[in-house]
């Protein structure tokens, strides 16, 4: 049996490499030979509205912990930060990432308020660019 061996691809134009098994549900997924992938979000206002009302529940629970966990002033401080950074999401999505990492884990110390935290984590997340 004879094996043949195929030179590897030359990229031909923009988006070259992007994988696409027909069924795409998901964000593009580059081969990593590829140039020029790119995604675009389409954010609705429905998806701003849902971050909105998961930070506005957990700034309500943090601000009834206030006094009796250290961590829920800095948790409320992060929220401060964030909150500015939903009208223009695409602007630092890394700063912004990292705000809300920091947020899961101050949330985490405080008993009830992880799955809160990551709430606000992945309403926010879904209106950033993919990476």
């Amino acid at each position: 049996m004879t094996i043949r061996r195929h030179p590897d691809p030359v990229p031909n134009g923009p988006n070259f490499g992007v994988l696409n098994s027909g069924h795409m549900t998901g964000p593009v997924q580059a081969a990593p030979f590829s140039e020029n992938a790119t995604q675009t979000n389409q954010i609705t206002n429905e998806a701003v509205d849902k971050a909105r009302d998961s930070i506005a529940d957990l700034r309500r629970r943090l601000e009834e912990l206030r006094g009796q966990h250290p961590e829920a002033d800095r948790a409320l401080r992060d929220l401060d930060m964030i909150v500015p950074r939903l009208d223009e999401p695409a602007r630092e999505p890394g700063t912004l990432r990292y705000m809300l990492q920091n947020l899961v884990e101050r949330c985490g110390g405080i008993p009830g308020l992880v799955a809160a935290a990551q709430l606000v984590q992945s309403t926010v997340v879904a209106l950033l660019p993919g990476s």
